[in-house]
């Protein structure tokens, strides 16, 4: 007999883009977020050290205490401070941890829309009630939009019959997956005071803190110390089958997380804590500057064909569908589903707007690809855009 939580959650529609690519001769996989680039070699090297040298056992849960000081260290050269940290498998695993911590059966979890792809079933998943926040068309989250969404969901409980405890939590993201925003220091700022008036606690996912192009990315737990921070070695080191990662905050939250992993985790792989400490020595400003260059690259390819904003961060755009009536006399074949068709029929994958929003308006590019890939890509994308048009 299978659980009834299992009723909520289905697989990933960018799971499902990579198992279709399988089934292409030459597709141009536009679909799943994980950079083109290799690990670099120092931190290979001392991964392999440290299996040659016998480091393959179990650690303490929270990781092995040079890991923890060489986060803790790293946060300070960005003005971070927090009272604790814990080594997590990767940045769904610090996620999963933080949520399972902090989320009661049916508390409100605040949630800008749209957001990343299996946000909603983690939540579901922790008994919590996803509450859906339109940021369209501009896609960024302001305090207005936060607080308005706060307030009405306050009012539909009072009608019918309200929650006691906290107001609920505010899952965060920044740069954005799938729209590419990376949000400023000062509209940190401003999201953080309006998450503290109202009695928010936040989980801040900034898995892709090191892909902001045109400014420095800014940690919310620089303003405000009671959020738990997230962030990965997956993305910028071009680590993500290593499952290694982070979480910072309050030390309550952290020991609630820590005894949760014991149960579930154990801990994080054991060379690839040692070689996550290497990797924050390597430098990647060129393998930044060159997603810089691909995200211009795509924009100004794609501007003149799909209405689109320019990201700022990570390494996804998140263009329009270019109609949006149904097709012909079906009116059971949306223009999303259609330009889906078209996408598959031209052996491109991207991965449809439903996936990461309660819209299907829009559809997300990976640009984690060769440049001759994307130049082709794009090609392809702006016929399919003029034959719909």
């Amino acid at each position: 007999m299978i659980a009834e939580r299992m009723k909520s959650l289905e697989a990933s529609g960018v799971r499902k883009m990579f198992e279709l690519a399988a089934s292409m001769k030459n597709p141009i996989d536009f679909s799943l977020g994980q950079p083109h680039f290799d690990v670099p070699q120092r931190v290979k090297d001392v991964a392999i050290k440290s299996i040659l040298e016998g480091r393959n056992r179990y650690t303490v849960t929270g990781g092995v205490p040079e890991f923890r000081e060489a986060i803790r260290a790293s946060l300070s050269e960005e003005g971070v401070h927090s009272e604790d940290m814990i080594a997590v498998a990767g940045g769904s695993g610090g996620l999963v941890l933080a949520l399972l911590s902090l989320v009661d059966p049916g508390t409100d979890v605040f949630v800008p829309d749209p957001y990343f792809a299996t946000y909603g079933h983690m939540i579901s998943l922790a008994g919590g009630v996803p509450r859906w926040i339109d940021t369209y068309p501009d896609f960024r989250f302001t305090a207005e939009r936060l607080e308005s969404a706060v307030n009405a969901t306050a009012s539909s409980s009072v009608r019918g019959h309200p929650k006691k405890g906290r107001p609920g939590v505010l899952l965060f993201n920044s740069p954005v997956n799938p729209t590419g925003v990376a949000y400023t220091a000062a509209e940190i700022s401003t999201l953080a005071q309006a998450a503290r008036r109202i009695g928010l606690q936040v989980i801040s996912d900034e898995v892709y803190d090191h892909f902001s192009y045109d400014h420095p990315h800014e940690c919310w737990l620089k303003h405000d110390p009671g959020a738990v921070l997230v962030r990965t070695f997956g993305k910028t080191w071009g680590m993500t089958g290593w499952r290694s990662g982070f979480a910072a905050g309050p030390k309550a939250v952290i020991e609630a997380m820590s005894i949760l992993q014991q149960f579930t985790f154990v801990c994080v792989n054991t060379p690839a804590q040692w070689a996550s400490i290497e990797a924050l020595k390597t430098d990647v400003s060129e393998l930044i500057e060159g997603y810089r260059k691909k995200r211009d690259m795509v924009y100004e390819g794609l501007k003149q064909a799909y209405s689109l904003h320019k990201p700022e961060g990570a390494f996804y755009v998140y263009p329009k569908v270019p109609v949006t009536n149904p097709i012909g006399n079906n009116k059971d074949v949306s223009a999303a589903d259609e330009f889906m068709r078209r996408c598959i029929e031209n052996e491109i994958l991207v991965v449809p707007g439903k996936t990461f929003s309660q819209k299907n308006t829009h559809f997300r590019i990976s640009f984690a690809v060769n440049d001759e890939t994307l130049k082709r890509g794009i090609d392809r994308l702006v016929k399919i855009a003029r034959q719909m048009a």
